[in-house]
């Protein structure tokens, strides 16, 4: 497997490690100015589920960071896959169809990640509708590029820290499957099911973060970078 362990260029490892910690700040903050407020239930709502993610960033001031730091997040969950593809191919992998199908997948995810937060706090039936179909579409897309990523970077039969990160990552991926599976009953069997759904989103939603940490840490042993070259635009003048 062909690593990058020049210590040239920028390295690009920040951008994971942002997209992956940017999201959960901005959803604590909102939580904790939102409660402190009495606007929501004060609790550990990753025990009790008290309230929901979506809850959190609909009152007071915790509605205007929620907006301004989720669409910053957004693009940059976007830009780690496009980034996503091109550490693949750094480390040997084909530039094949199920690398392109994971840049769209996980683009797709931040875009509707957007929708959803703009949407965020809007009343009436159809931005509801909106708001619902943009969060599932964006969990959904995101998870499975996830899975495919770990996929086509298994198939690569990576070693040291890389091998490590990605059996992180199946542990980390077979408790977003569980989690999904528990939602079934959640939703459908259990008395009050608005505490156990949203104890499984806050759950769902810090395990999806972590996914991009994780990737910060692999891209960072690999030596992933970017170079910038430039000449001077001069032109030689023939004698």
């Amino acid at each position: 497997m062909a690593q990058d362990t020049d210590n040239d260029g920028v390295t690009l490892a920040w951008i994971a490690l942002a997209a992956g910690l940017l999201p959960l700040l901005v959803v604590h903050a909102c939580y904790l100015l939102s409660a402190g407020a009495g606007l929501i239930p004060g609790c550990i709502p990753y025990l009790t589920g008290c309230t929901s993610i979506s809850a959190a960033g609909r009152h007071g001031t915790g509605f205007f960071l929620f907006k301004a730091g989720m669409i910053p997040a957004a693009v940059l969950m976007g830009t780690y896959w496009w980034l996503a593809r091109r550490w693949l191919l750094a480390l040997g992998h084909p530039d094949d169809t199920p690398t392109r199908i994971i840049v769209a997948l996980g683009v797709i995810s931040a875009a509707f990640l957007v929708l959803y937060t703009v949407y965020l706090g809007s009343k009436g039936d159809f931005y509801n509708l909106m708001r619902r179909f943009g969060v599932n579409v964006h969990l959904s897309f995101g998870a499975l590029a996830q899975m495919l990523l770990v996929r086509e970077l298994a198939r690569l039969r990576p070693d040291g820290p890389v091998r490590r990160a990605l059996r992180a990552k199946l542990m980390l991926l077979a408790a977003l499957l569980t989690l999904g599976l528990a939602s079934i009953p959640a939703g459908n069997f259990i008395a009050d099911k608005d505490r156990a759904e949203n104890v499984i989103e806050w759950w769902f939603a810090a395990l999806t973060s972590s996914y991009y940490l994780l990737s910060a840490a692999a891209w960072r042993a690999t030596g992933f970078r970017a170079r910038f070259q430039a000449g001077t635009g001069a032109r030689r003048e023939r004698a």
